[in-house]
This record gives structure tokens, sequence and C-alpha cells, in this order.
């Protein structure tokens, strides 16, 4: 037997013993539960797509922490536990095999999913990632002149909010534009004028994208990709969102590269082609392309956008509802920010009860309830149960945030529950501090998770420190409870109308004055 032979054969050998470890493996490891489907459909008529989140909760109660579904022929695998969620995505060897996602109607959107949302886990999606979430802090948090913007902003707001005192206003329509305006500043380094001819396409984009993604609209467009072209409703959604989609990409990064200089850093935007030039300048190439670029922006204002929208809006419904609530949080912002200043980022560390807020704000509505399904590339063990190759693993983070046995009363609005005896907020490693997890946990959790939370606190606190936040006079504002919301992604409360009454003290400088101006 010559060399050849013994090589051939011993591969031959090893083949076979690989192939009987991994058929053993996977005969020890069991399937998670779940319930019974019907032939050919599986389980699709037992769920309701519009109260999916909610369906999967009461299924978690019955099942555990982790089980299985299948809708039309396709495996679906929902994790119900911060532990179980860590565990698969952000622990090795498991994460390696559990980050990518499943493309959607959005591919077309995303320039073949060149961005970070939908895209596979690469090289590419970590570096964006990398700039996403560093560079926000090395460029722009600590530099003055972004700071000043983002308070010019909110003093606009203010100003808007005050225009309408004593009179009971939807804060939506001003709100939307001052969040528009917060992203723009974060990208580009300026707020978008009413008269910018580029204004409303942010919104505009992000409208049309949801609408995009609701399930009836994503399938049929999977489904029937030719639909995109033809005339009719699926067609027009399709093409009003790439028409949006050209708008912003021409004012957030055509224009920008046009101007483009590498002394200056005007946003992230300036800061991802900073990189781009860089490396091509050592290599000859980049991993990110403009349309890689572009698809950051686009992930940037979606993201942002609604995340921050949903937030204050529910801030400010419950403190329609929590007179009680709002007089402490007042009481701390008197306390540590007063009258004569506007908050910074550093006053949190200084602010428990309003942080156990937010904190409770986060875990209460639980607006976005189910995070971007993960696509497992490789079958894995998950809490000793096999999750096959393909699956889809969701992570119920409305389950997570309202599981009876770690919360007590999970659908009670109750902030304490973050404070210990002594007023202080509670330790990283306390149960309930590990269970609130709104931009979910891993490798793919929210890169722009720290920009979110340090303006959270900035529009809370700013608005605290000028308004008292009081119901229409009859009284009458929609429930908070979340049980009576369905799964609009983002998923959002009752549109509602309230009141911002001017506090007795108001800042000894003029309101109408841009802050620019005092520095």
């Amino acid at each position: 037997m010559n060399m050849y032979e013994i090589l051939i054969g011993s591969s031959l050998v090893l083949c076979i013993v690989y192939v009987s470890v991994c058929m053993w493996r996977r005969r020890k490891l069991k399937s998670p539960p779940g319930p019974e489907g019907y032939l050919f459909c599986g389980n699709s008529f037992q769920i309701n797509s519009d109260r999916l989140h909610q369906d999967l909760h009461v299924l978690s109660e019955e099942y555990g922490p982790i089980f299985k579904l299948n809708i039309f022929g396709k495996t679906i695998i929902t994790l119900s536990s911060a532990s179980l969620i860590n565990e698969a995505f952000g622990t090795s060897p498991t994460m390696e095999f559990t980050n990518d996602r499943a493309a959607n109607s959005t591919s077309d959107v995303f320039y073949g999913r060149k961005h970070i949302g939908c895209a596979n886990w690469c090289k590419t999606t970590q570096v964006l990632r990398e700039i996403h979430s560093i560079l926000i802090q090395k460029y722009f948090e600590n530099e003055p002149n972004f700071e000043i913007r983002i308070m010019d902003e909110i003093r606009r707001l203010q100003n808007n909010l005050m225009n309408d005192q004593n009179t009971a206003i939807n804060p939506d329509t001003h709100l939307r534009r001052y969040f528009k305006n917060l992203c723009s500043i974060l990208l580009i380094g300026e707020s978008l004028s009413d008269i910018d001819p580029e204004t409303d396409a942010p919104w505009e984009f992000v409208d049309s994208l949801f609408t995009m993604i609701e399930p009836s609209v994503d399938g049929a467009l999977r489904m029937f990709p030719f639909l995109r072209y033809l005339p009719g409703y699926y067609g027009n959604v399709f093409r009003e969102t790439m028409t949006a989609r050209d708008k912003v990409g021409k004012r957030f990064f055509h224009d920008l590269k046009d101007t483009y200089c590498p002394k200056l850093r005007r946003g992230i935007v300036d800061a991802c082609i900073y990189r781009q030039q860089e490396d091509i300048a050592k290599t000859g190439s980049s991993l990110i392309t403009d349309e890689h670029i572009k698809g950051l922006i686009y992930d940037t204002l979606t993201a942002g956008m609604t995340e921050l929208l949903k937030t204050i809006r529910l801030f400010i419904l419950l403190m329609c509802h929590h007179q009680d609530i709002q007089t402490r949080l007042q009481s701390e912002v008197d306390s540590i920010i007063g009258s004569e200043r506007h908050p910074t980022c550093s006053d949190r560390n200084w602010m428990p009860y309003t942080q156990a807020v937010t904190l409770e704000i986060f875990r209460y509505g639980s607006q976005t309830p189910l995070a971007i399904p993960h696509k497992c590339k490789k079958d894995v063990n998950i809490n000793g149960y096999l999750v096959q190759t393909g699956s889809a693993i969701i992570s119920n983070l409305y389950a997570v945030h309202h599981d009876e046995h770690i919360w007590g009363d999970p659908w009670e609005f109750r902030p304490e529950r973050f404070l210990d005896k002594d007023g202080y907020l509670l330790p990283a490693d306390h149960i309930f501090m590990k269970n609130v997890i709104p931009f979910s946990l891993g490798l793919r959790a929210c890169p722009g998770q720290d920009f979110a939370r340090s303006r959270v606190f900035l529009t809370m606190t700013s608005l605290l420190q000028k308004f008292r936040i009081l119901p229409p006079q009859n009284g009458t504002v929609p429930s908070t409870d979340p049980r009576l919301y369905t799964r609009q992604y983002p998923l959002t409360e009752p549109k509602f109308e309230c009141r911002f009454i001017p506090r007795e003290n108001p800042y000894f400088y003029n309101i109408f004055t841009p802050m620019s101006e005092y520095v």
C-alpha cells in the first residue's frame, strides 16, 4: 500500500468519525419544546402577527424560556431569558454561528445588505459598528460644539412647546422634528432647517421603510419580487422607500463628500469617509464603500429617530398619569441641576431616581419588543437544546421585561424597583439590572445605545426643568399599559394630547437666544 492510498484511507476514516460524532451529538441533544402544529402550515395560524410579542410571551410561560415554532416550514427559535440571549449571541463558541441575519425585502434598499442592521456578521459589519459606537464618543461626545448644537435643538423644542402653553397639544410633530435634527447633527454636524429641500426626507424614508417591513408587505415582496416594479400598492411602497432613500443619500452623503475636508469632523459621515480614505491610502482599497457609509446613515436615522421618539413620547404619557413620580423627578432635577444651567450628561451620575425612571420606561414599555431576528448558520447547543442550521432565532425582549418570576409586578410602572433602601441605584449585578435589555445583548446589541441613553436623559431633564407635564383639562389620556398595544414596528402608544405648563422658575436668560451665543 503506497502513501497515496494511506492518505486516502485516513481521510475517509476521519470523515466517517466526524460524521458519526456529529450524528451522536445531534441525537444526544434534544429539540426545544413547543406547541404542536398542523400538517404543512405548522404553527402559522396559531400566532397573531399583530400581537406576536404577546403570543410568544404566553408560549414562553407554558414551554419555558426557549421553545420552537414552525411557521410555513421555517423553524423559529424564541429566547425569552436575558441569560439565554447572552449565551446565544454573546458567548463563545455559540456566538460564532448565531449572529447572521436572514435576507428580507429591504436588501435592495441597503444596496444588497451593505449596512449594520440586516447584514451578516463579517469584518465590514464589525468595522461599521466600531465607527458607530467608538467614534461617536471619540469625536463628538467630547466636542463642545456638538453638545452646543444639541442644546440648541433642545431649546427649540422647549420654545415650540412654550408657544402652545396651557393648550392641549399632540407633541408628536415637535418631537419628530427634534429627533430628526438630533440624528442629523450626529451624522453631518448640522440640523435640517425647515426650508431645507430635504428636511422631510428622513422621516419619509423611515415611515416608508417600516411600511415595507410589515409582515404582509415584506412577505409579498420576498415571495414575488416582481411586485416591486409593477403598479399597485406593493410597488408604490417599494418605490416611495427608494425615492426617499435617495433623497437622504444625497443630503447626508453626496453633499458631504463633495465638501469633505480631512481636517474636519462634522459628524459620523466625515469619520467614515476619513476611515475609507485612510484605508485606500494604505492598501489601495477599503472595506467601507460609499454604499456601506450610506447604509450606516440609513441605519442611524431608522433606529435613532424611532427609538428616541417612542421613548420620550412614552415618558410624556407616563408623566401625565404619574404626577407623583414627576414631582419627585423635578425635585431631583432642581437639586442637582437647578434652573440656571442646562443639564449635562455627567449629571446622570448624581441622579439615581432619574436613572431608575429611565430604566423603568425601557422595561415597562418594551417598545421594540422583538429584536431583529438572527440566523443560525451551524447546528449549535443553546441551554442543552439543539438549534439547527438555518433556524431563525428571536429575542423576545418584551417577555424578559415582563417575566413575573423576575419582576413580581411587571405590569406596574414602579421606578423604585431599581433603587436600594438608601435610594441609590442597584448594582450592575443585581437581577433587575441584568434583565433590562432594551438594546438586546451580544455581538449585535445596538451600537448606538450610549448615544440613545444620553439623549433620553438630556431630553427628559430639560423638559422637566422647564415644564410641568399635565393631561388635558378633561383629564383624558390613553392607558400606558403595554398589553393594549399591537406590534406595529416600532411599537408605539396611541396618539394623545397633553399640556406643557411653564414652571414658576424659568431660566434667567432668554430662552429664544441660541445657546451658542452664551459660549
